[in-house]
């Protein structure tokens, strides 16, 4: 092979490396979302019943969140290194923004989740590497219950700013069982209105048939998140418990990145 085409052969590769190695950062900082569904295998294993990919989901981003936090707790009491602690959270932020983003057309309501997990994710990482700070400083324990009021203190401004921008009093739900007066009806995940998934008892209204899609004003409680109390809306689309319970012009107007 002659010297030049030996340097072109080997410029085409360093192109081709450079192109793909463009095209995978890009991808990992702005993950274009998947158009199939994930198959969520390891979580189907341990998850017995039945629940919906906004379902599976959520219960993925809360895993990943503690063990987040509890890879950083070993780091705290094992090795207390500060470039640890911002390597951790690196690769945790790159996660958790590329698990968001992938399935952002599988939330029901994507904007209260990112805001959720970014903002808490950042906390937690402050509050870690804030009190690795304090230990090299001080030994009194006096600074360490201090410290810990402020961390309180900004969880709850934090939950405030949430409730704030994302916070409602109201859900929806599927209209699964009519029994007399009473409705069963099946409420996905929902952290703008605090409510857990499942199935919960409320009085009917009007002329209910199983499948609608209904609107339900929620009740919050201290330390225990919300509950559906009664039915204020009856939409006339039928659905079912496996899919997404938000209407669909409603739905349309959250979709925008």
């Amino acid at each position: 092979m002659k010297l030049e085409d030996f340097f072109y052969v080997v410029g085409e590769r360093v192109e081709s490396a450079a192109v793909k190695l463009s095209g995978a950062f890009r991808e990992l900082l702005f993950p274009s979302p998947r158009e199939l569904p994930p198959d969520f295998r390891l979580l189907r294993r341990l998850v017995k019943k039945s629940i919906t990919i906004h379902e599976f989901l959520s219960l993925k981003l809360q895993l990943v969140f503690l063990a987040y936090l509890l890879l950083n707790l070993l780091i705290l009491l094992l090795i207390r290194s500060i470039p640890l602690l911002m390597l951790t959270a690196l690769v945790y932020f790159l996660y958790i923004h590329r698990l968001l983003w992938r399935n952002y057309y599988f939330f029901i309501d994507f904007k209260p989740y990112r805001y959720f997990y970014y903002g808490l994710s950042l906390i937690a990482f402050l509050a870690f590497v804030g009190y690795t700070v304090l230990r090299r400083l001080t030994h009194v324990v006096y600074y360490y219950y201090a410290y810990l009021i402020v961390i309180f203190a900004v969880v709850l401004l934090f939950r405030q700013m949430f409730r704030a921008k994302y916070g409602r009093d109201w859900t929806y739900g599927v209209v699964e069982e009519i029994k007399g007066d009473l409705v069963r009806v099946f409420v996905h995940d929902d952290i703008a209105a605090n409510v857990k998934p499942g199935y919960y008892w409320v009085d009917k209204v009007g002329d209910l048939k199983e499948g609608r899609i209904v609107k339900l004003l929620v009740e919050e409680r201290l330390m225990k998140g919300a509950v559906p109390r009664k039915i204020m809306e009856v939409y006339l689309g039928d659905q079912s418990s496996q899919s997404s319970t938000e209407p669909k012009a409603e739905s349309d107007s959250n979709s925008s990145r």
